[in-house]
């Protein structure tokens, strides 16, 4: 399934009543109620306007505490792992297995040298830490790809798991600003921002909510 938007809001509104209406519902691993359709692909062609607004829209709720968004930002601009996470997207960028920055030593360079490349890839899943049967605290988003067409940066991530209420907001603010650090080292444009996520879902204590910011007129 696909859905295509200017800007990120709209996209995020149809994918919360897509998975509401036509989501299959089943008991998850912490037998939480999930309603679920598996690879869904949510495209934003103007990332850069209004990349905030689903996480602002997070924030109107006083039902929870949202992250603020120099935090989530962090998380994958970082080198550091945050404290009270798990782990971080960061680490993983810019320092994998402390042996390669995979952004400022292979994607930008390759990407300056061969703008029309199909390899500019970042792996944030670590085979020798999430391949563990035991360890359940693993990264959602999975591979980042870069292109540049046009004269503009495209970037697309394949998300294993993807908790599209709570989680998606947070993730596509966190590629828009690597899209933006890596436009800034390429001196192009901003293209278009997709999302594939094998599991697209929302939770049952969440469609009371869901329903408010879809009954909401912007």
């Amino acid at each position: 399934m696909e859905i295509i938007h200017e800007i990120a809001m709209d996209s995020w509104k149809e994918a919360l009543k897509l998975i509401l209406d036509k989501g299959v519902d089943f008991k998850d691993e912490n037998n939480r109620i999930c309603r679920e359709i598996l690879n869904l692909k949510i495209v934003v062609k103007k990332p850069f306007y209004e990349a905030t607004k689903p996480i602002k829209t997070l924030f109107s709720f006083n039902e929870w505490k949202y992250p603020p968004l120099d935090e989530i930002a962090k998380v994958i601009l970082s080198n550091n792992i945050e404290s009270g996470y798990a782990y971080a997207y960061g680490p993983r960028i810019f320092n994998f297995q402390n042996k390669i920055n995979q952004l400022n030593e292979f994607v930008i360079p390759l990407l300056k040298t061969s703008p029309n490349s199909r390899r500019a890839v970042i792996s944030l899943w670590d085979p020798t830490v999430d391949s563990n049967l035991i360890n359940r605290e693993n990264p959602g988003l999975m591979i980042i790809d870069f292109k540049v067409r046009k004269d503009k940066l495209n970037v697309t991530t394949i998300i294993r798991s993807n908790d599209l209420f709570f989680g998606w907001p947070a993730n596509f603010y966190q590629v828009f600003a690597l899209q933006e650090y890596v436009k800034k080292a390429l001196n192009c444009d901003f293209g278009m921002i997709t999302t594939f996520s094998t599991s697209a879902h929302i939770f049952e204590d969440q469609f009371k909510f869901i329903e408010k910011i879809l009954s909401k007129k912007d």
